[in-house]
């Protein structure tokens, strides 16, 4: 073997320095095979044309599989044979569909891989039982078609690429809601398909992918080169693969939704105290390790319990969610704002010093003072806030730096309120 591509890596499970230099027969299942196939057609003397042929090939780990081989002799200008080319795919059969199956549930079922992990081995299994080159996981968002994961021969494409839909043969998937397949797009209808002509697409199989019953993307397997044609155990599988990528992405999706749920604060739609907490002291370990400035801000709504009384508590709800709207469209992108408690809140400002947490508390004063909450019922009035400030030191503990910071806030409110103190 003098050249083999990724494909054939990916295939037979050995890497290119494995193959290259040894004989081809290091990849037959059968000796007698090999020799076979060397009499018949692998031979300076052979007068076979270009053909396609089945035959039994094994993997580096000793797995079997039936292979779908076309074999072509190289001829020099004078016509004498100087090599053969061999393109192999694996040959669909009832038996290997089965095998196939075997092995969905077997990554489904395994406990320590991840969801994200499990639809990466989906998409190699498919890419191994289709005998073709690149698998994707796409998120489709109007006409934008967005890899969000993918295995590919070629190493060509990567997660968020994104393409317009109508250029992909994902188009006819989306449109026809079901399982498409193309096994020659050169043909017909689809050689003038951008997909065929800009991306050299040669065969194709989608499934359209559904989360909650809202289409989320498409699944798909494709090659540069025409295929067998698909079976109807193909079309079953795929869409068995559709179904359990859906169950993953679901379950990623409602996971996400849980922990956003336990780490946000439901009124104000800021993180609550422990994701506050958690933050900050991530926050803290890339201030030890940088050295960069980090500085704390603990701000106390002043008189919250006359808003509460005079108005009640829905107007009290009112004039909390009016100052973390405030707050947080002051702040950086990369500054935080968290409620820590009834009418307390915590701002962390990384890499920002004492002087620029001093004018941010003053510039969310001015603007509270000329922003009124309105309670629809009754005269309109503005919020004041009471500021602690302090700023991280190298190596301190999440408890003392929170102790210094309430310490200032307490100064501030024992001062007359309205005010910041460090």
């Amino acid at each position: 073997m003098v050249y083999v591509n990724s494909a054939a890596e990916v295939l037979f499970g050995y890497s290119v320095d494995e193959l290259l230099g040894k004989e081809t027969r290091l990849l037959y299942a059968d000796e007698g095979e090999y020799s076979e196939q060397g009499r018949k057609r692998y031979n300076a003397a052979s007068k076979l044309a270009t053909e396609t042929y089945r035959v039994a090939y094994r993997r580096a780990g000793g797995e079997r599989f039936l292979g779908l081989t076309t074999a072509a002799a190289m001829r020099a200008k004078t016509g004498s044979v100087v090599g053969f080319t061999g393109i192999i795919r694996p040959a669909r059969s009832a038996d290997n569909s089965l095998e196939t199956l075997q092995k969905v549930h077997t990554i489904t079922s395994d406990l320590i891989l991840s969801d994200s992990h499990k639809i990466e081995s989906l998409l190699r299994l498919g890419l191994r039982h289709f005998g073709l080159e690149v698998a994707i996981l796409s998120r489709v968002v109007g006409n934008d078609y967005i890899v969000e994961h993918c295995v590919d021969c070629w190493n060509q494409l990567k997660p968020g690429e994104r393409f317009e839909v109508s250029g992909t043969c994902c188009e006819y998937t989306l449109d026809a809601r079901q399982t498409v397949s193309f096994c020659c797009v050169g043909k017909g209808r689809m050689r003038r398909h951008p997909c065929y002509q800009s991306m050299e697409i040669g065969s194709y199989i989608g499934s359209p992918v559904w989360v909650s019953g809202e289409r989320y993307g498409t699944l798909n397997f494709s090659g540069h080169l025409p295929t067998e044609p698909f079976s109807r155990d193909d079309v079953i599988l795929m869409g068995l693969l559709s179904d359990t990528v859906s169950y993953f992405l679901y379950r990623q999706i409602f996971e996400e939704e849980i922990l956003a749920l336990a780490s946000t604060d439901e009124l104000t739609g800021l993180p609550n105290r422990r994701a506050t907490w958690e933050r900050l002291s991530d926050l803290m370990e890339i201030s030890n390790r940088s050295g960069f400035a980090l500085t704390v801000l603990s701000i106390d709504v002043d008189y919250f319990k006359n808003i509460n009384d005079q108005w009640g508590h829905a107007v009290g709800d009112m004039a909390l969610g009016a100052f973390a709207r405030i707050a947080v469209g002051l702040g950086r992108k990369t500054d935080f704002c968290g409620r820590v408690g009834g009418e307390e809140f915590l701002f962390v400002f990384p890499g920002a010093t004492l002087e620029d947490g001093w004018e941010f508390g003053d510039q969310l004063r001015r603007e509270l003072r000329v922003t009124p909450v309105d309670p629809v019922k009754g005269e309109p009035f503005t919020l004041s806030v009471s500021v602690g400030i302090a700023r991280y030191e190298c190596g301190e503990s999440l408890e003392s730096l929170l102790a210094r910071v309430d310490a200032a806030l307490y100064r501030a409110k024992q001062g007359g309120r309205d005010r910041i103190c460090q």
